[in-house]
């Protein structure tokens, strides 16, 4: 019983620390997973993004790359999309935008002031 208690704290301290060493995709290249200072969206930078905006684009209006929330569907592919949110100016405000093939599909606003 000693052992497997054991294991089981072992295997998930490892669990752990392999998970604090993984990389991910942001809209401007890949970084650590640590927390990065994305740029804060505005409600007039809000106002410039519509669907259809091409990421490369809503980069240059936010001034930077947002955090990568998820993504669908293989690269290249009509069904390929990748979500990203930048946090607002205001407490507990962000924008999270749905892209598929690089072009804005949804966008989605809490608090944006």
């Amino acid at each position: 019983m000693k052992n497997r208690i054991s294991a089981i704290l072992i295997t998930g301290c490892l669990f752990l620390s392999l998970t604090a060493c993984s990389t991910t995709e942001t809209g401007t290249g890949t970084t650590s997973s640590q927390e990065t200072n994305t740029p804060e969206i505005t409600q007039e930078e809000f106002s410039k993004i519509t669907k259809g905006t091409e990421l490369e684009e809503v980069i240059k209006i936010i001034g930077g790359g947002g955090k990568q929330q998820g993504e669908s569907g293989k690269p290249g592919t009509k069904a390929h999309q990748v979500s990203y949110v930048w946090d607002g100016t205001t407490p507990n405000s962000f924008v999270s935008i749905s892209f598929r093939n690089n072009k804005v599909s949804t966008i989605n606003a809490m608090n944006i002031k």
